[in-house]
This record gives C-alpha cells, structure tokens and sequence, in this order.
C-alpha cells in the first residue's frame, strides 16, 4: 500500500513537471519559430524593396543589376516581364517552379508571399509588381531557402525533447525520493499497526481458545434454558472472535512476507470440487444454485493449500453479500499459458468506485451488495495476498448481465 502511494505520489511529481516542461518547451518553440520566420520575411523583402528602389527599367535590365552582395547571400532574385518571360535569375534558380505556382501572375495584382517545395527544398518567396510610369510592367521576385531555418527548429526540438526526457527522468526520481520521505512517517506508523495487530491477534488466540473450550464443556451440563441459551451465544461469539483473530493473523504474515507458498502442480477441478463439497452447508443454508464450469485434468502452478483458501474466500464472499438463493457459477478456461478461474454470481454488484478497494482489508462496500452478517471483510484480501504469494494475479468487475464476478489469473501447469 505504501509502496503504490510513492509510485502514486512520484508519477503525479513527474507528470506535473512534464506538463510545466510541455507548455514552457511549446512556448519557446513557437516562439523562436516565429522570428525565425520573421527574420527570413524580412530578409527578403529588404532585399526586394531595395531593388525596386533603384526604380529598375525592365528595357535596360542588365543581369548585373541583380549581382548579389554578401548581405544578399542567401537571398535570390527573378525578374519576369508582364507576359511571363524570364529577365534576369542570376542565382540560376529553376524558374519553372514559380510559373507553375502562379507566383508570376498573382504578383502583378499586388505583393505576394508563398511557401512551396523546390525539388525537395522548402522556399519562402515574395512577388512584388514592378512599376514604371504608373504602370506594371513586369514582377521581381525574391526567394530564400528555408534549409538552415529547418535545421534550426530540428535542433530546438531535438535539445527540446532531450531536455524534456532528462527533466521528467529526473523529476521522477526526485518525486520517488521526497514521496519516500514524506511517507516514511506513515510508513512507520502502519509498520507498527500491522505489528500490533499480528502480535496482538497471537495474543487473542489463546484466552479465545479457553473461553471456547469452557462454553463447550459447560454446555455438556445439563442447565437452564436461558443458561444454554446464553452460554451458546458465548461459544458462538468466541467462535466469530477466533476466526477474526485468524484472520487477521494471516494477514499480517502475508504482507510480513513470512512463510513463502511452496508451489506445486494441482488439478484445479479436483480442487474445485473439494472446496465446493467443504462450503456446501453454506451454500446450501444460503440457498445458492452452484454451476461448475471447470474443465477435467486442468493444472496449474499454485500451493494446493493456498488455492483451497482463495476459493473459498471467494464463495463465503458471495454468500456473505448477496441475498438469499443468488445463483453462482464457477468456471475456469485457458489463455496461452495462463489458467483463468472465475467465481461470477448475480448478485446487485458494487459500486464502481469500489471495485478497485474491495480487496483491501476491512473493505465495507457502502450500498449494491447486502451487508454480510459476521463477515469480517479480510476474505477478499487475504485472498489477493495468497494469489501474488503464488504469482498470480486476481480481479473484480461488474458483469453486464449483472452481478460481481472475480478472475483468479493462475499460472498453467507444463502438460496441464
């Protein structure tokens, strides 16, 4: 339990410090995104706008107007006449390509700006009609290549989304360490409570154990009445309080660890029906139909004694939440290597808020399914400590016929 709440606790460290990095990493991307693309606009239209500021005749265009400079370095020129006729491309760009995007005729209507692929190289371009004597007679346009403007924004990502996975690593063991720190307290304290309860339900057994054998062996006495009546209820009592303490002594054992399952090859129908034949005064003052679904000769790995247990944690659970006459089933069938058993009744179900902590110990389920009379609520969890003690896994859901239905993933048998 301590355990899932520092996993629990450093995922939400890590998880809130990945969002901080997610939105501050977006920003500053978008950011230098943004005047990068600024800065390449403006390049270009300088060097465009400083063209038509010489006032260019298109009649005496000479290519060596167009010769850059090196502040123009990475900027190029194209100078078309009003009918689409190449005049000058110093830079040799393939001029194809913006005849074909109707740069040509959409900067005769005014100044315009594209982003289009050259033969697998991103351009950013600027059209700009070129007017002489209140007339258009022709277009410039200016170019850059978006190449290094790339390789810039890959390089921020890529620093981005290093810097992103180191931090949320980091943050994650940070949020391990201070969750570690911040539970050791609790930790203490529910050391110390499962201590107590195992040394004081050993405790418990004996003076239980005294007070059941004296109601015994004064009820073979002959008595009043309300003497017998009495004196039963005590042994009645005892016996509820004896199987408490049990209990409760098992579970402090399995979350100590002590006692590691002795793991053997069982045939799970056989142990079915031994367990079912052992709780039939149960089920049968509990009025429950019982369907066996389990298929014949069927191992698995698991302690015989430990499955006995779970099994019959599983049916007294049904008949200690469900009303009287609930039919129950239980079935098993096969997935690769894993063996699933089943215990599913049709009952009212629970809650689904509860589902996940119906195996924790003391567990009350707050409405759906009948409260159970004498039940001490640490079947379910005595039972899901057993199946990881044999390395199996174990789970409740709502069927949606109705009902409550617990899995028992066992391990399969080699040749089972």
């Amino acid at each position: 339990m301590i355990r899932r709440a520092r996993l629990r606790l450093a995922l939400w460290y890590a998880g809130t410090f990945l969002l901080i990095l997610v939105v501050l990493g977006a920003t500053a991307y978008w950011s230098l995104r943004r005047g990068l693309a600024a800065d390449v606009d403006r390049s270009v239209e300088t060097v465009v706008q400083g063209w038509l500021a010489t006032e260019p005749s298109l009649a005496l265009l000479s290519p060596m107007d167009l010769d850059e400079d090196d502040e123009r370095a990475d900027v190029f020129l194209l100078v078309f006449s009003r009918d689409a006729t190449l005049l000058a491309n110093p830079s040799r760009v393939d001029a194809e390509e913006f005849l074909e995007e109707g740069l040509v005729r959409r900067g005769l209507q005014g100044e315009t700006w594209d982003t289009f692929r050259e033969h697998g190289d991103r351009l950013r371009v600027l059209a700009a009609p070129v007017m002489e004597d209140g007339q258009v007679t022709g277009v410039v346009i200016g170019g850059r290549n978006l190449a290094a403007h790339d390789e810039q924004l890959a390089a921020l990502l890529t620093a981005l989304l290093a810097a992103g996975a180191a931090g949320v690593l980091l943050a994650a063991l940070a949020g391990w360490f201070f969750a570690g720190r911040a539970l050791r307290p609790i930790e203490v304290a529910y050391e110390r409570q499962r201590a107590f309860v195992g040394d004081a339900s050993h405790e418990l057994r004996s003076p239980l154990a005294v007070i059941r054998a004296s109601s015994e062996l004064l009820l073979r006495e002959p008595l009043p009445a309300g003497q017998r009546e009495a004196l039963q209820e005590v042994l009645d009592t005892s016996v509820e309080a004896s199987s408490l303490v049990d209990d409760l002594l098992t579970l402090a054992r399995l979350e100590r660890g002590e006692a590691p399952a002795t793991v053997e090859d069982v045939d799970l129908a056989l142990v079915v029906s031994a367990v079912l034949q052992q709780v039939r005064p149960l089920l049968d003052e509990h009025e429950s139909e019982v369907l066996k679904d389990v298929p014949a000769g069927l191992r698995v790995r698991f302690a015989e004694g430990d499955l006995r247990r779970v099994l019959r944690a599983l049916l007294e659970n049904v008949v200690a939440h469900t009303p009287p006459g609930t039919p129950l089933t239980v079935c098993a069938w096969t997935h690769g290597g894993e063996v699933t058993l089943a215990v599913q009744d049709s009952g009212p179900g629970v809650p689904e808020g509860s589902l996940p902590s119906i195996f924790e110990p003391f567990t009350r389920v707050e409405r759906a399914r009948t409260p159970g009379h004498g039940h001490s609520g640490l079947g379910l969890a005595i039972a899901a400590r057993l199946a990881r003690r044999n390395g199996a896994g174990i789970e409740a859901r709502n069927r949606p016929e109705g009902g409550m239905e617990v899995r028992l993933m066992l391990p399969r048998a080699p040749g089972g």
